[in-house]
Formats: C-alpha cells, structure tokens, sequence
C-alpha cells in the first residue's frame, strides 16, 4: 500500500462532462471538477461562491418576457434599458429606476413582446441603432436623465437598387403556360407604355412583356410557366426599369453641372413614371438624382445626389430606377454595428445575404456611389448554392458576418478599409451561428455555434492567415446541452462570460485565453434565469437578470443583478480612497443570498418590512453577521428574534464543489481503478465562514460562548484539516459544500490518499 499527498490549486478547466472522466492523460483533468454549483473558478486559483442578487424591480408585466439592453454614455454614465412589449424603462448604475412624476419613465417601442426578445443593436455618438427584420430600423436617443426617445432612424437615404415594383392588381393570365402571345389583364390600371420589355415574376413564372395595350392590358411571352392563371395583388413584380429614353434638364436659372443639390428634370420618352417613383433614385451618366416630384408619366422633377458625366440621352437598359430595398414587403435589416466609421447592416428578408455599409463617418447616409467615401452594398456568395442568412454583424480586425451556413471575413484587403471597390469576402469556418448576440471577449468573437449548444470562440491566427472558431465546450459538452438563450461578457474583476441557458440555468464561464483557463461552472437560483446583461460602473462591471420565480403563489419576474458588496456590521463601507493614513479594509462580504435586499435601522429594531417581493416565501436572514431562524414573509414583513442594525433577507443558494479521483502515477502505472482512500483533507481557504467536506462540517459558521452568541462570526484565512475514513474502488472524490450564507473562498484542496496497487 502507496500514500502520496496531491494538491489542486485550480479550478481552470472548471466542471468536465461526464464523457471527459477517463480523459485522465490531459493536464486539463487534474484542473477539473465533476460537479461546480454556485462556485466561480477564479484566474488566480481556487473557486469562490458567486455574488448573491440584489432585487430591484419587478418588470413592468411579470406575465411577459422582458430583455435587458446596456445603454452605456461613457465608463461612469451607463443605464441598463428593460425592453419588453412596446416598452423601454431605464436602470441607473445604483440599481434604482430613472423616474418621471414618482413613476418609472417609460417610452413606446414599436416591438412586440418577441420581437423585444429578438433585436440587434448598435451604439454610436448619435445614440443605440436597433434592429429587427420585422421593423424599420429604429434610434434610441439620450437627451438627459429623464428624456429618452425611440424612433425611427432619421437616415437621409437608405439602401436602394433596382428593385423593379410591386403594382397592387389581381392579374388574369390567358394562360399560365410557356408560350408567345399570352394576355395579362391587370384588375386596376397599373401598366405603362414603357413597360413592353420587363418581366412579370411571380414565385417561379416570368412572362416578358412584348406589347403594350392600355393600362389595365399587356401581351407576354412566358418563359417560364406560372403555376396558376390568377395572381394575387402585391405578389407580383414588375422587375428592371422604364424601358425607354431618359433625358435629363436643368431649369434655365440653374446650370445642370451645379454640385449635389441643384434642381433637375426628367423626361422620358415613353410613359414610364408613377406617382410612387417620388423619394426613388435614377443612376444615370455616372451620377445620382433623387426624385421629389411627379408631374406626369413622363416628366419627374429631381435634385442631384451625385454629379452627373454629362447631358447625353440615356436610352434603356443605360439608366436606373433605383428604389429603397428596405421595407414592409422586402423586409429589414435583422442586425448591425459600427465598423471603419460606416453603420453597417445586413440580414433582410428579400437580401438575406447583403451587407450594407453607410458612408464614411455619415451613418445616416446609405447613397452608394463609386468614391472611397461612398456608401456601399456587397452580397455574401457561399461555396454552395445554399442560402445563408446573416444572423449576427460583428466588428473586430475584419468585419464578420455570422451565417447559419458559416463564418465569413470582409475586408478591404491588406490594412486597407473596406470601400465600394475594394472589398473581400472570403468564407473562414463552416460552423453555423444560432440566433444568440455574439459577444467580444479580447480579440475573439465569441458566438453559439448553429444548434445553440456549442460555444466558439473565432480569433484570427497569424500562422494560418486566416479565422479559427475554436470549441470551448469540447471538455463540458454537457453544461449547454439545454441551448444557449442569451449571453453577456463581464471582464471586471474576472473575465467571466455569462450565459442563460433555454432551461433557466445559469453558466459562468471563466475565460482567460492568455492563462489558457476555460472553466464552465453551472449556476442555479430558486427561480429560472431569463436574460443577463452587463454594464459598466466606474472601475467594475455589473451583471444584470431577469429572473423569473414563483412567489406568493404566482410566476413573477424580476430585475436582478449581482451584488459583490455588502458589509454586515452597520455603517461599514469601503474607506475612501483619499483618507490618509489609509485605514483598514473592512472584509466585504457581499450578499450571500439571491432576491436579496439589505435593510438598515440606526436603532436597533426586530421588525423589518419592505419585503413584499417574497412574499410567502421562506427566507434566510443574516442580521449584523448572524444567521437567525429561517423567517416566512407575511405582508411583506418579517420579525426578527434579536434587534438588530443591519439585516440581509434574500433565498438560500448553495455553493458546491465535488472533486474528481485525482490522476496519479503509482510504481505500475496509473492507480484509476486501484482501492483508493483518502486519509486527511486540507482545504485552504481565505476570508470562509463555514465548510463541509463530504456532509461532515468541517468550518462552524457559529461561535457558541456565551458571549458570542448572535454576534457574526469572523471570517477564517489558513488550512483546514479533515480526517477521512473509508475506502473506495477506483474512487477518491471530495465534495466541499457550505450550508450557510457566509463567505466562501477555496483556494486549493490537499489530499492524503492511500492506494493499494494489488
């Protein structure tokens, strides 16, 4: 019989799957732990019990989702938005609501409850672009504290092509076969005589039109057949442009060549303009005119967007008529973001693969146009004839596009800024993206992979000269198997990337790519989280929830967030940074319970109310840093059996941590599968009130002199030693576990093991 002592001084590879417990041949093993709840794996060792949340708010309507937006001004003015069903209320840093006459504020949205849930954004000096394919790309605006607006971006023009138009008319076919001399009689007078030479296209058929009769009556030649004879109002389009001469003029007061803005007129020579061509764009001799007047089928009026070469005639097929290519029928852009000064967007129904990018510092401006400066418009081909839908934009070292088919690069090309003739696109992994906001974490792009259950993080590699999108649950498959809901990325004082899952729970995942740490540790409360978001508070971040939870008999929602502070004795704080001598730094405890809230009374006082949020549910309460008797709220009221100054009442949550069978080299090889006993355990912990160690405690988190009782326990700093008897069959694993909402810090686990090798 061997005895070898085996110390874990990390947690970096945080809970391993199931399927990883033979991988006992990869350093990541020994970093590992079977089970983690309610314990974050912390980048200089060891694991600590999460922060507790501090209840703020119930959501506006606790029978609907609701999403949490971080509109951030700068480091140390930020406001967290709850967005739900056609509302927007807005958090400040401490936690309390912006108000308006004693109420939250509260602004119209135009999204539905799912749609709130569904929205990109995209945050500028000029405010927060947001996002949905369902809606026209809105502005959220700050003016101050209490005056916020949301509506629709006032871009000066949009994305615009050569979209052809969509008439409002049955049409009646003579017949919806391939063939000549076909008839079309439209159900309202829609057609022109410029139209002999554009397409009719309904889903699959297109019938060229080769005569016209009146307005209400064309001949077509079908070159592909209808799959019906009567085709439904607003289905159809009528594709290209006028299919005659353009000729532009300048009033006489008013040279043609005068710069961008000058008036101009149009004149076709057949009849060719509708009244709904007004706002639409015509790209003739190089140039760009906007019309903003109809006077007849033939004559337009306009203003010069971009200089026009010259006044030569254009016949058809040499001009265009350009209309917006974002709207209710073709749909809008689902995503977007800052990248190279542009606002640039992509993903609409109709362009699904499209990528639009404003002009160069003028985000409001989407005329496309040949200079560098110009607004741009490039589609994304993949290698396969599949069509991909941008899911997600992301701005980094390249423009990334995130597709359900793959990942794609777009650049101008060697350190050069993408222009309206310079750009690649260039296909660099085939993962697939769910429709879960990616996040930023250093230089990778952090995104759930198609199925929602794998994390990637995509970097760019010098040596490969191209993107990676390496899997970060390779090892812990089984912390996302539910599907990734929403995730957030704290980088103060842990990077740490917070992910909901579509089950309610919670994952933390430590993230240091430079410490090669990688560690999912699985979070639960007594409730299901919703949603998580982060937000900046001066030299920290903090993590918001929306958790939902059943109290007083009924579902409800609540606003949450993490709350890393919280000092037990009243009136302690942080001393201030300018007190000279500096003092001690009292130990910060943080809240140790969940739906929490702390309560003060200068004197000392055994009723405490304010607690209407848990109402009928039994509590856990620490009063000046004692436990007390569990309490049940009535009327949202509790009554404490000793006075006291200072209490935290909130919902228990336990943190856990349960070792695996270590990896050890005996004389004749590994000992996996030998007898295996574990004789002493020392745990090392800082500032830890309360442990156990396999269900026998090992910490009290209670003094019992006299004198002592209901006075809070001080918090312990050393090594810790148990003794453990019994043997196991190819097993040595430890659970470490506290039953007390205290402080709990583990900074590494020693263990004596015995093994016989027989």
């Amino acid at each position: 019989m061997a005895k070898l002592k085996v110390i874990q001084t990390n947690l970096s590879s945080g809970e391993l799957s199931p399927q990883a417990a033979g991988r006992v041949d990869i350093a990541r093993y020994n970093n590992g732990a079977k089970r983690i709840r309610n314990v974050l794996s912390r980048t200089l060792g060891g694991g600590k019990k999460r922060p507790g949340t501090e209840y703020l708010a119930q959501t506006k309507d606790m029978t609907k989702a609701s999403h949490l937006v971080p509109f951030i001004v700068s480091q140390t003015e930020a406001y967290m938005i709850e967005t739900g069903a056609t509302y927007a209320r807005f958090f400040k840093p401490d936690g309390t609501q912006v108000l308006s006459g004693g109420s939250p504020l509260e602004i119209a949205t135009p999204y539905s409850e799912a749609q709130a849930q569904e929205f990109d954004y995209a945050q500028s000096e000029l405010g927060m672009y947001l996002f949905h394919g369902s809606i026209y790309p809105q502005l959220l605006k700050r003016f101050d504290t209490t005056n916020w607006d949301c509506s629709a971006a006032p871009f000066s023009s949009i994305p615009f092509a050569e979209v052809g138009d969509y008439p409002a008319a049955i049409l009646t076919l003579s017949a919806a076969t391939v063939g000549t001399g076909r008839t079309v009689a439209a159900g309202a007078a829609v057609f022109l005589a410029s139209d002999v030479g554009r397409a009719i296209i309904w889903k699959t058929g297109i019938g060229v039109i080769t005569a016209y009769t009146d307005t209400q009556n064309v001949t077509v030649q079908i070159t592909t057949a209808f799959s019906a004879t009567t085709v439904p109002t607003g289905a159809w389009n009528l594709d290209s442009s006028p299919q005659t001469t353009l000729t532009l003029s300048a009033p006489a007061a008013t040279p043609l060549m005068d710069p961008p803005g000058s008036a101009v007129t149009c004149t076709l020579s057949a009849a060719g303009w509708r009244a709904g061509d007004v706002g639409k764009y015509v790209r003739v001799n190089s140039g760009l005119v906007k019309l903003t007047a109809y006077s007849s089928t033939t004559v337009m009026t306009g203003v010069i967007i971009i200089e026009v070469s010259s006044v030569t005639a254009a016949p058809a097929l040499a001009w265009t008529l350009e209309g917006a290519v974002w709207n209710a029928t073709f749909g809008y852009p689902r995503t977007g973001t800052i990248h190279e000064q542009r606002l640039v967007t992509a993903g609409t129904t109709r362009n699904p693969q499209t990528v639009w990018g404003s002009r160069s510092g003028e985000e409001l401006d989407h005329a496309i146009g040949p200079n560098d400066d110009d607004a741009y418009a490039f589609t994304i081909s993949g290698n396969d004839s599949q069509v991909n839908l941008i899911n997600y934009l992301a701005s980094g070292r390249d423009l990334l596009a995130l597709t359900y088919g793959g990942e794609y690069a777009i650049s101008g090309g060697t350190d050069k800024a993408i222009t309206p003739t310079n750009v690649k696109i260039k296909l660099q992994t085939p993962h697939g993206s769910q429709q879960v906001r990616p996040v930023t974490v250093s230089r990778q792009t952090i995104f759930a992979q198609r199925a929602g259950r794998k994390l990637r993080a995509m970097a760019y590699s010098f040596q490969d000269d191209g993107y990676l999108a390496s899997d970060l649950t390779t090892l812990a498959e089984h912390v996302t198997l539910t599907g990734i809901k929403a995730m957030a990325f704290q980088q103060e004082p842990d990077p740490i990337l917070w992910i909901v899952l579509n089950n309610g729970n919670l994952i933390a995942c430590t993230l240091d790519k430079d410490l090669d740490i990688i560690a999912f540790d699985p979070q639960v409360t007594d409730g299901a989280f919703e949603d998580v978001a982060v937000m900046p508070n001066g030299d920290r971040e903090q993590v918001w929830f929306i958790i939902r939870r059943s109290v007083d008999g009924a579902i409800v929602r609540y606003v949450e967030r993490l709350q890393p502070d919280w000092y037990p004795a009243y009136g302690t704080t942080s001393p201030d940074a300018d007190v000279f001598p500096p003092g001690d730094e009292p130990i910060n405890w943080g809240f140790q319970l969940d739906c929490a809230i702390s309560l003060d009374s200068a004197t000392p006082t055994t009723s405490w109310s304010g607690l209407g949020h848990l109402e009928g549910r039994e509590v856990r309460v620490i009063a000046d840093g004692a436990e007390l008797t569990n309490k049940t709220v009535y009327g949202g009221a509790i009554t404490t059996e000793v006075a006291a100054n200072r209490i935290l009442v909130g919902l228990w949550f336990k943190p856990e941590i349960t070792l695996l069978t270590p990896e050890i080299q005996g004389a004749g090889g590994s000992v996996q599968g030998s007898a295996m006993s574990a004789n002493e355990i020392i745990l090392k912990v800082h500032e830890t009130i309360g442990a156990t160690v396999d269900g026998q405690e090992v910490m009290f988190s209670q003094s019992f002199d006299t004198a002592a009782l209901d006075v809070g326990p001080i918090p312990y700093t050393g090594d810790v030693s148990v003794s453990v008897i019994g043997w196991n069959k190819g097993r040595s694993e430890v659970t470490i576990s506290q039953d007390h909402p205290f402080p709990f810090h583990l900074l590494a686990v020693v263990r004596s093991i015995s093994f016989n090798e027989g």
